[in-house]
Parts: C-alpha cells; structure tokens; sequence
C-alpha cells in the first residue's frame, strides 16, 4: 500500500499522517504509522504487547471482513481467527506489523479496530419478583426450564444460592473466563475448543465450588444481572426472596475483560462470547437466549459495525439475544451533569456557519502531565454523497488550517488527506472518510467525520470554546454527531449547527445544545437484537449503613435506602412508573424506531456476589447503602438491568414455544414481546394498538404473562398501501419506499418480472426502502409491489408500480 504524507508548515509539530486507501480504516492506518494505538482512552483502536520469540511485539484486535478462502494465508501471517460468521466477518488478533500485508491479501475486503465498551449501569415490586411490575409477573407454570440463558458480563458468583438448584446441583452449565488463561491457573483449565484464548470452566468443575473453580466475579454487575434473569431467590434475604424471571433455566456464562486486564476490552471478543454460548447450547439441544448489558456510545448507529452484522449472522432460530439501550438519556439540566457529562448527540447541517462548538468547563483540570488522557472528540456520519472539509479554531482564535490553499487544498477535506497537527493548545487529530473506507467497517455507505482534541503529544488541550467549522463542498450537507470526553474533561458543553460562537454556558435554553435522541448504543442497534429500555417501578429498600463503610467486617444496622438521599444524592429526579432519566432514546439512525421494548431499570434488587462483597478493595456496594440487609442481594440501576429482565423473559417464552413444538426466531419473539406489551397513561402508546410506539419507550412495557399468550397466534399479514415514486423507466436505477403495516425485519419485496431489487431496509413495521434496477428490456406496464415476511406471510399492493418509456 503506497501513502502520501501529509507536513503541515505551521509553527507547530507537524505528525506526518498518511492519506488512507484500500481496505484498511483510518484507525488500523494510524496504528501502522505510528506503531501503537491508543485513541481517545482507548475506545477507538488499542494495541497491546506480547513477547514474540523472546521479543516484545505490538498486537491489535481486529475484525477482517473476508472470503473464508483466504483464511489460509492469514494464519501464514500470525493472524489468530476465533469467529468466523456466514456473510465473512471474523474476530482476529494480529501483528500490527503486518496489517498491511492482511489488508494487501487477495479475498480481503475491509479491516476495522476493535472498539472496547462498556457495562450500562450507574457505576418493580410483584410477588416473589426482582421489583417486576404485577402486569409482568409470570404465570406459575413458566419458570424457563428446558432453555438456556448466557450472560456476557463480570462472570458469576458459583457459590451464591441463587444459582444452585434444590438437589444441590449447579445450575451453570459453563464459564468461559476471558481473564484467566491455563497458564494462570496451572492448567487447571484450557482455552475453549476453538477459540485462542481464555479458559473454559465445565460444570464438574463449578459443581465442587471454587476449591475446584478459580473463576470469580470481583464485580459483582454480572452476578446481578443473571440472577435478574435466572436466579431462583434462594439466598436468605430480609426484603426477599429475590426471584429472577426465569429459576428454571440453566447458565452459561462469559466474563469479559472489562478491565482490559488481558487486553480483550474489545468488540471482536463479544461476537466470539456470542459464538460460544451459542455452541454450547447447540450442543445441550436446547433454546439460548443471551443477555448483553454492555456496549458502546459511538459508530453509525444503524446496525452496520462489523460487530451487529456479526450478531445478525449469529443469531437465529431459538437463538436471541438482548441488549441494553444504553443510559445516554440525561440531560444537561440535573446534577448528573457532573458525574457523567450531558448529552452525548447533536445534529445539524454543514451550511450553517460555525457547526459544531465545544466549551470545555472553566474549572476544567488537566490529568497528570506526561500522561496523554485528556481527550474530547465527536463522530458525525453524514451523506456519501455530500462532500465537506473542516477548519478548527482554538480557543485563543487560531485557525487550522490558516486558509484552504496550496498545501491545505486537500487537508481535512472528503477522502484527502487526513491527519492531526500538535499545537500549543494540544493535539487536534481529524479524519473525513468517505462511504466504505470509515474506521467502523460499515456497508452503509455514508462518510465519516471524526474529530479529536487531546494531550496525545503532552500538551494539554486549552479550556475555552472550540469551533469545528464544517464546509460544504457538495450535497445537503446534513448530519448527526455523537461526542465523548475523559473523565477530566466530561464537564463540557457542545452546540450543534449553532449559526454562531456565542454560546452561554449554563443557558440550558440554548436550542443548539446537544439532546439525548439518537443515543441507543452499539451493538443494540443491530436489527436482531431486542434492544431494552429502562423505567422506575422501585424507589426504597432494605440496606445495610456501615459505620465503617471502607472495612467489610464493620458493624452494620438496618436501614431504608432511598434515591435522593446522601450517598445516592448524584441522581437527576425519577418518577415511579415513568421512564428512567438515563435510558437511552431512539430511533436509530436509519430511522427504525428503539429501544424495541423497555423493563423496569431502577432499584433493581438481585444477587451479589460475596467475592466482590468480601473484597477490602471493593467499597462501592457498602459506601452506597446498596447491600440488603442479609448480604446475598444488592441493589443497582440503569440499562444493565432492565435487559435481564427481558432475557428472564424471553426464556419463559422460548420454553413455551419449545413445550408447542415452534423454534422462535428474533422477529417472532419481537411480536411476542409486541402483542403482549403494556401501553399504559406513563408511555402514551394508545392501548388499542399493539403497533403503537414511541422512541423513548418503543413498543411499551414488558409483560410476559400477556406475551405468553399470544405464542403459536400466527402475526398479522403484511399489508401494502403505498409505493413513492410509483413509476420509473428502463434501465433505471432508484429508490423505492414502500409503505403499509406489519413488516418485519428480513421482510423482502418484489417488483414483479424485469425489476431487480438490488437492497431492502425494514425501517420501521411500516415502511421499507428499497433499491432497486429496471432491466433495460423490461415490459412496459403495471407490476404488483409484493412484500413477504421472514415468516412467509405476504401482502400486495396490486399494479402498484408501473415501468414506463
């Protein structure tokens, strides 16, 4: 691969960049010229070392979009390949040294970074339930016996009574551990079959109890989250018991490198958790379905990562999955402004002066200088067909580049050149790719615009107001952006397609100020997932209050805890039964409405895990008042834990689906889910209508026990009543949409003879786009515009588009 340097005269450092081409995204660009990668603290490209033959080598996590026959020639080149999917996208781990060489090989179509996430947390009350609304709470006859439930999260208390069964039996029927390797653990376990890494602990092993099993859940967020979904509420407990949705069910559980203890904080290693559990269940011959209460706030938004499209090949019948929504809900206006930041999407057009300005906080304090992070930066995803460039001015009124001439004709512009300058104000780092050459390895076919401003090279970037001014050069210029910062600088505030600098920090009227629409995160987004939002059904419960809270043996009283009330004073206001401040909302970017469904997500009172209770390093669950009064249970919130409780669900309707013969796929679960849920006055979904829906809480309310009984009820036909533009002529190509009811994901559409239909997208249950080619010798005359469902239930808009001379 040939680059074009790029040197930037100015009296500054100048990074010579490369200009990207082929196959490769900008961050594994950027990783081969400067030999490591750790951009924007990580989240987009991190490298890490390995020793090779006695030598220290650079490593990075990839996804490589290719044909299987050049898998071959990959492993000649030290590439290790854990997960490869139907359509071509495998999860690798490869020398940095030879991306080049992988990118240049035949059969090789895109390479892309791994992106690390994160857990969606803040760091319902029925009988018998884990603070499940009565509506919700399942008939007796379901507990989800006969399925399995996978948990890809901190791993699992083995030892909590909540996942042993009444024999005295383990309910897990395996971990795969991405923290420990055989070496760590003197052979007592070995990497699953398969897959390079980790180690696989099988229930023998989890039956003795952890005198036989070293794996350990020092967290405690995935010992919550499965007894959420499955735990059967058997530890002692004051306010209990804490049963989850689905008691009967067996477990098979990840713990992901959260901490990046392993250096697999990364996307690839949650499509090959997936591909696990999804293995061993295959292998026990029973239904799956996985709970994800993770992700990432950044990429396109619309399903087409490298990581969702993975999913979707995965994913299948009596294999679902569900997905926290995320907790990019909250706002500027409340006092979680300072824990977390505001809100993290913005949209506008490129023809507005001054687009995007960004003011760090007045009090903004630098970490430790010498060590690179502090960083703000935003992705914005516009048109492929538009074309723009970008000019930055600093704080103190610097301008880069100073004017678009000579040099700087192609600098920051769509596909030129692209790189970072090292200013006195810090590091501006800029990338403006065009359609399929972006960092996140899409088919979407829409550019990308990255912009960040750091310490990379150790000079802190200048508190103050930044303005990104982003120039149309062709196109409509519209756009939507989401942003993120260090810890140092969360305090900030951004106006998008502002029209002017002058801004008022703290004027929360401003109507250029970022909003909370557009923030359902990656991977919830791709179109077989069961993305879930959260909502408040719980406000107190039973807490232990340490006099010591910093010593696990302290002596502790009874008390009841509350939101609000010092420690947990951080929060924004909730209301009981409404929507939680934090949950993410919709739609999607292209336009498909999100979350899918939403579950209680506040005061949820499930299983703690006595290893991170016990642990004097671990002072969260005691400093909060989280711990209930018995210690086996504790307390947390946020889309973390509003998606169990629709995995606990979902196992209960794929047990009654199994007990009537029918094997569920993702969309037959979602009309599930859909015909059963609850519409009351807080979602203001009309009741009569189980198509209604919104972007805060998409379909409505969860509730099983009405969902169980629409099981084996075949969903509605598709109905077809409109198709713009309803004509075209030969040889034509054009988009099409068609719009009626009752689409489903997967749905395809026919045009009748002479008409290819070249790519379908299922926006919404009533509308689809469609593009699609008139054959040059196609008959003239009217044709039938045909929808057909994954289900083979179709409808027809008779003589609905007509090809004409």
């Amino acid at each position: 691969m040939k680059f074009r340097n790029l040197v930037i005269l100015l009296a500054v450092i100048a990074i010579s960049i490369p200009a990207w081409a082929g196959p490769m995204g900008p961050h594994m660009e950027r990783m081969v010229k400067m030999g490591k990668g750790n951009f924007a603290g990580g989240k987009f490209a991190r490298t890490f070392e390995r020793a090779v033959q006695g030598k220290a080598e650079v490593f990075a996590h990839l996804f490589i979009d290719a044909d299987q026959a050049s898998i071959p020639v990959l492993r000649a080149l030290g590439v290790e390949i854990n997960t490869v999917t139907q359509s071509g996208v495998m999860t690798a781990v490869a020398p940095v040294k030879k991306l080049n060489a992988i990118a240049a090989t035949a059969g090789v179509r895109s390479l892309s970074a791994g992106h690390s996430v994160k857990k969606f947390m803040d760091r319902s009350a029925g009988p018998g339930g884990v603070n499940l609304p009565d509506t919700a709470y399942p008939r007796p006859g379901n507990t989800g016996s006969g399925v399995i439930v996978g948990v890809i999260d901190t791993g699992i208390d083995v030892e909590h009574p909540d996942f042993i069964d009444s024999g005295g039996n383990t309910r897990i029927i395996a971990i795969w551990d991405h923290t420990l390797d055989p070496v760590d653990v003197g052979g007592a376990a070995s990497n699953p079959a398969g897959f390079t890494y980790g180690t696989e602990w099988p229930r023998t092993l989890i039956q003795q109890g952890y005198s036989s099993c070293l794996h350990r859940d020092k967290d405690g967020h995935g010992t919550h989250v499965a007894g959420t979904a499955a735990g059967n509420g058997s530890g002692a407990s004051y306010g209990g018991p804490y049963v989850g949705l689905a008691p009967g069910a067996e477990l098979l559980i990840v713990k992901f490198d959260f901490d990046n203890e392993k250096d697999r904080n990364t996307d690839t290693a949650i499509l090959d958790s997936i591909n696990w559990i999804y293995q061993k269940a295959a292998a026990e011959g029973k239904p799956c379905v996985i709970n994800m209460s993770l992700g990432s706030d950044y990429g396109p938004h619309d399903g087409s990562t490298a990581e969702e499209r993975g999913i979707d090949d995965l994913t299948g019948e009596n294999k679902i999955i569900c997905i926290s929504a995320g907790n990019g809900g909250r706002s500027y206006d409340g006092v979680a402004f300072n824990t977390w930041g505001g809100p993290i999407h913005g949209s506008g057009n490129m023809n507005t002066n001054y687009d995007i300005v960004l003011a760090t906080s007045p009090d903004y304090t630098p970490d430790d200088p010498g060590d690179p992070d502090d960083y703000i930066f935003f992705s914005a995803w516009y048109s492929g067909s538009d074309k723009c460039r970008v000019q930055i001015t600093t704080p103190s009124g610097v301008k880069y580049p100073p004017n678009f001439k000579g040099q700087y004709n192609r600098l920051w512009k769509t596909d030129g050149i692209q790189g970072g300058i090292s200013t006195p104000e810090g590091t501006i780092y800029v990338e403006n790719m065009a359609g399929d050459g972006t960092f996140w390895e899409t088919d979407n076919g829409d550019n990308s615009l990255y912009v960040e401003i750091s310490d990379y090279f150790d000079v802190n970037p200048s508190p103050g107001d930044w303005v990104i001014e982003i120039i149309p050069i062709k196109g409509n210029g519209g756009y939507h952006a989401w942003h993120g910062h260090s810890e140092s600088m969360r305090k900030s505030y951004f106006w998008y397609d502002s029209g002017t600098a002058n801004h008022t920090w703290g004027d929360y009227s401003d109507p250029s100020l970022s909003d909370n629409l557009m923030t359902i995160g990656k991977p919830a987004t791709a179109f077989s997932a069961i993305s879930v939002g959260a909502y408040q059904t719980k406000a107190v419960w039973p807490a232990r209050k340490y006099d010591d809270w910093t010593d696990p043996n302290s002596y502790y009283s009874l008390i009841w805890m509350e939101y609000g009330v010092y420690p947990i004073d951080y929060y924004d206001p909730y209301y009981m039964h409404d929507i939680a401040f934090f949950s993410s909302r919709g739609p999607s970017r292209d336009g498909r409405i999100q979350p899918f469904i939403s579950a209680p997500g506040v005061g949820i009172v499930a299983s703690l895990s006595q290893t991170a209770l016990n642990d004097p390093d671990e002072e969260y669950f005691r400093f909060m008042n989280r711990v209930e009064y018995n210690g086996y249970y504790c307390t947390l919130q946020g889309t973390s834990m509003s998606s169990p409780h629709a995995t606990g669900s979902l196992a209960l309707l794929l047990e009654e689906a199994m007990n009537k013969g029918l094997s569920p796929t993702p969309d037959d679960v979602r009309s599930y889910l859909k015909l059963g849920a609850n519409h009351d006055p807080y979602t203001g979904l009309d009741p009569n209508d189980a198509e209604d829906r919104n972007n805060d809480w998409g379909y409505g309310k969860i509730d099983v026990t009405e969902s169980l009984l629409t099981i084996g009820q075949l969903p509605p036909a598709p109905e077809v009543t409109g198709c713009v533009p309803d004509s075209g002529s030969q040889g034509q190509r054009l988009t099409v949409t068609v719009s009626g009811q009752n689409f489903q994901t997967g749905a395809s559409v026919s045009f009748g003879d002479g008409i290819t239909v070249r790519f379908t997208t299922v926006k919404s249950s009533s509308e689809i786009d469609c593009s699609i080619r008139i054959n040059k010798k196609a008959a003239f005359g009217v044709r039938d515009v045909v929808v057909t469902n994954p289900n083979s239930q179709s409808g027809a808009l008779v003589d609905g588009f007509e090809v004409t001379n």
